[in-house]
């Protein structure tokens, strides 16, 4: 069961991060098929690819300051943080293949 982070708890994550510490961000809509099925994928593959990589859901129709805050203008976008600083975004359509090569990277 995936459970949704409210505003001020993912930003609290985001915050208190260690420096060398990766993990990622997916930002969701509410009525948003792409998202459903994006998040589909990242929960059936992320676990065996990277299993030591926190994944943080949030819906960002519930999350206005969030949004704001890391300019997010479409659904889904996934970011990843390296400590409290964005190192990497997809949004809209995400290319898995450049996201997992970016994960490679960051996590080994």
């Amino acid at each position: 069961m995936i459970k949704y982070q409210t505003d001020k708890t993912i930003k609290d994550i985001i915050a208190n991060n260690e420096k060398d510490n990766i993990i990622m961000v997916f930002g969701k809509g509410t009525n948003c098929s792409v998202c459903h099925a994006i998040e589909d994928r990242v929960n059936k593959t992320f676990p065996d690819l990277y299993p030591n990589l926190p994944i943080h859901f949030i819906n960002i129709d519930d999350s206005p300051s969030f949004r704001g805050q890391h300019l997010i203008f479409s659904v889904p976008t996934l970011l990843i943080f390296e400590g409290s600083k964005e190192v990497h975004r997809e949004s809209r359509i995400v290319d898995f293949n450049k996201l997992y090569k970016v994960l490679d990277l960051l996590t080994t």
